[in-house]
């Protein structure tokens, strides 16, 4: 099964089983993408969570005629980073 058809399963199904198998193919990718952002370890994880999360919420959203599975999920990683950015600098 491709990514895309995982993302579209989930949408489709609530697939857990194309969630664990996205799940465990980006996490370590996006920890790694977050960390190199500048987050420590621990944000990164948080960071990791949190789209993953929106990944299955939002599956249903997913074009493949826009974006690549790829691009679509690391949107949303950094999406997620900049909105923890952001939440960190207020006072």
């Amino acid at each position: 099964m491709t990514l895309e058809e995982m993302i579209q399963a989930i949408a489709r199904d609530h697939s857990r089983t194309a969630f664990a198998g996205l799940f465990e193919h980006f996490a370590p990718r996006l920890k790694s993408y977050v960390m190199r952002l500048g987050a420590d370890e621990r944000a990164a994880e948080e960071v990791v969570q949190e789209t993953m999360l929106m990944v299955w919420r939002k599956a249903g959203a997913f074009d493949p005629d826009r974006a690549a599975a790829s691009t679509w999920v690391f949107t949303i990683a950094r999406n997620k980073r900049i909105d923890r950015i952001r939440r960190e600098a207020r006072p």
